[in-house]
Order: structure tokens, then C-alpha cells, then sequence
């Protein structure tokens, strides 16, 4: 296991797991995406060590705590204290590599910290989830919460990420799901909605400086354009065609911070935190359809270009979705 500081990268991801942190907004499962199998795991890890860390707990002034006498193995609140977090820095928010919990996910036996494995290599199926489903359901032994990290989760077929569902629409309070995925496209629709979609950046593909120019002067500026300003962009776009995920990447979890702003109006939580205020804006011109609208767009681009669909038609259309909506 590992912490936030020793992580190189992923300034945006790690911010924003801080942030939800110290504000108590954790959610119940979350969606890691992106082509580095080992710089998900890590950053996954490196968020479950900090969430079970003890002497964090004790700086953000959790609630003492005493055990359950009923055997159920969560413990439980017994007061509350003041809530004095405003004091606390982002940086702060780590896991201390020195209580007894970090010391065990250390050394990989923290009862309530599990990296769930599926029986093949290559494949996640509906019994492997169903294993995870019912796991689920037993209560922390230990800890507040029962986290689990589950790598490759994109192997899942329709039947197993269905399976997982339920779980998802109705979690048990005490848990926290960690997907890992190389791509949100290779899971349903269903899952990524009910997930927090943290999006990598890949080390091997960082994306140019006036790639990500262009991509923000599409989203800034799309409502405004003419017919031929967007079929300039489509040019652009068909000039960075081997970048194409990666602004696809970064419209979808623009407008995934447009929906969440719209929904909480918590700045604290968004991914794009430079471009809070363009954020509200954009919340404030759309509707909860009109963003919906485009992430199904985005979602069907993606499908379409896997497919060897016309390019330029499919970037076109996505662009006049971008617009309208």
C-alpha cells in the first residue's frame, strides 16, 4: 500500500479524492479510468489506506468511537465532536504510514481493505461478481468502512457488471467501491452513472499543450460557434485523430463536473477546479437532459469510431450535440 504523497502525477485525481475526503463526501463507489494499469492500483490504494487511517480519522475530528457489542464488527459513534476541518490543508489528508491500520494495509492484511480477484485472468464473470455482491454484504470488521479495490473491472460482461447493480443502487452505508477500468466506455451506462469517474491521465500519452487548447476552445466556446466555426473544429480534430480518446476523455468528465455542479453546487467537488467558474456557468445554461444528452453523445462517438465510422461525420455530430444541448 502506499499514500498520496508518494504518488508522482495525477495532481487533479489526487486533489479532488482529498477534497471529498475532508469535506465527508465520500461516495460509495468510484469509477478509476485510464490506460496505466499501475498508476490506477496505486492511486487506488493510496485513497482506501487514507480513508481506514486512524490518526486521520482523529485529525478530522470523527466522532469516538467503541466497539460493537452485538458482534456485528463495525464500530459505531458514541458523540460528536466539533467539526474543525476548515483549519485542516489538502495536503494533510493522508494516510500516516504509522497506525496500526496502515501498518496492516502495509502488509496487506487490513480486514477491511480488500482487492477483490476474479478466478481467470482474462475474465470477470457473473460468478465473480456475484461473490463480490454477497462479500459485500458481510459488515467491516474493524473499521467504519469496508473498501474494495477491484482491478480490471472493464472484463466484466453485461451479466456481471448487471449483477453489480443492485449493489450500486443500494449500497450498504459502510462500503466504498474502487472500479478500475482502462476505458468508462467499456462499462454500462448504468455503472458509470451511479460512480464518481476519476479519469487518468496516461504517462505514456499526456496530451499537448495545443491539443488541450483546442479541446477547451471547444467547450468554451461551442454554444457561440456558426456552422462553419464547427466544421473548422471537426478539422482540427481530424488533424489529432490519434488523440481523439483523450479529448473524449476530457469533454466527458467536463461535463460530468457541468452535472455535478448543477446537482450539489459543490466547487470543492469538481475534477476542472481551474475552470470553476466557466463550470457554473455552463450548470447554469443547461439543463440536467441537456447534459445527459451530451454524455450519451460522447458515449455513442465512441462506439461509432471503435467502429471505424466516419470521422469527421461522428465529430460532427457530437460537436452539434455540444452545441444544442
Amino acid at each position: 500500500m502506499t499514500s498520496f504523497r508518494n504518488i508522482s502525477g495525477h495532481k487533479n485525481a489526487i486533489a479532488h479524492l482529498r477534497r471529498a475526503i475532508l469535506a465527508d463526501r465520500v461516495s460509495h463507489a468510484y469509477l478509476l479510468c485510464g490506460d496505466g494499469g499501475d498508476d490506477k492500483l496505486t492511486l487506488a490504494q493510496a485513497f482506501a489506506q487514507t480513508l481506514q487511517c486512524t490518526t486521520l480519522e482523529r485529525l478530522l475530528h470523527a466522532p469516538a468511537l467503541e466497539s460493537d457489542d452485538a458482534g456485528l464488527g463495525a464500530r459505531r459513534p458514541v458523540r460528536d465532536l466539533q467539526d474543525d476541518r476548515e483549519a485542516i490543508s489538502l495536503d494533510a489528508v493522508d494516510a500516516c504510514g504509522k497506525c496500526r491500520s496502515c501498518i496492516q494495509a502495509a502488509d496487506g492484511n487490513q480486514p477491511d481493505l480488500i482487492t477483490w480477484t476474479h478466478e481467470k485472468p482474462k475474465t470477470f464473470s457473473v460468478e465473480d461478481a456475484r461473490r463480490l455482491v454477497a462479500d459485500v454484504q458481510i459488515r467491516p470488521f474493524s473499521s467504519l468502512r469496508k473498501i474494495y479495490i477491484v482491478p480490471d473491472a472493464h472484463l466484466m460482461n453485461v451479466e456481471a457488471q448487471n449483477t453489480l447493480l443492485k449493489t450500486l443502487e443500494e449500497p450498504p452505508e459502510y462500503v466504498v467501491l474502487l472500479l478500475l477500468c482502462d476505458s468508462a466506455d467499456m462499462m454500462l451506462e448504468t455503472i458509470r452513472s451511479r460512480c464518481v469517474m476519476i479519469s487518468l491521465e496516461s504517462a505514456a500519452r499526456t496530451m499537448p499543450e495545443e491539443s488541450l487548447r483546442l479541446a477547451m476552445s471547444i467547450l468554451l466556446n461551442i454554444h457561440e460557434w456558426t456552422m462553419p466555426e464547427i466544421l473548422g473544429a471537426v478539422r482540427e480534430l481530424s488533424g489529432n485523430k490519434l488523440m481523439i480518446t483523450e479529448f473524449l476523455d476530457l469533454f466527458t468528465s467536463w461535463y460530468r463536473d457541468v452535472l455535478y455542479f448543477k446537482a450539489t453546487g459543490d466547487a470543492d467537488g469538481i475534477l476542472h477546479e481551474e475552470y470553476v467558474q466557466e463550470i457554473r456557468r455552463a450548470s447554469a445554461h443547461s439543463s440536467y437532459e441537456g447534459i445527459q444528452n451530451i454524455l450519451d453523445a460522447l458515449h455513442t462517438a465512441g462506439i461509432r469510431l471503435k467502429a471505424n465510422v466516419n470521422f469527421e461525420l461522428t465529430i460532427e455530430l457530437l460537436l452539434l450535440s455540444m452545441k444544442e444541448n
